[in-house]
């Protein structure tokens, strides 16, 4: 599942409209419209501010190489 899917899923659960998540956010209705249908790429700090209106929470992971 990607994160746009998981973003509309979680907005409409609230009870939300992309524009009221876009006003909410600081970001541009664009924005939001663009990366729910995965032809976004946002910032680290975009996906920060719409992920804490909707109340998910990101984490970044490194993966352990060996030589």
């Amino acid at each position: 599942m990607n994160i746009g899917l998981i973003i509309k899923e979680r907005r409409a659960l609230l009870g939300i409209s992309q524009q009221d998540l876009a006003d909410y956010s600081g970001v541009g209705i664009s924005t939001v419209k663009d990366l729910e249908r995965g032809a976004g790429n946002p910032s680290l700090q975009t996906l920060h501010k719409i992920l804490d209106v909707v109340g998910l929470e990101m984490v970044l992971q490194v993966k352990q190489t060996v030589k």
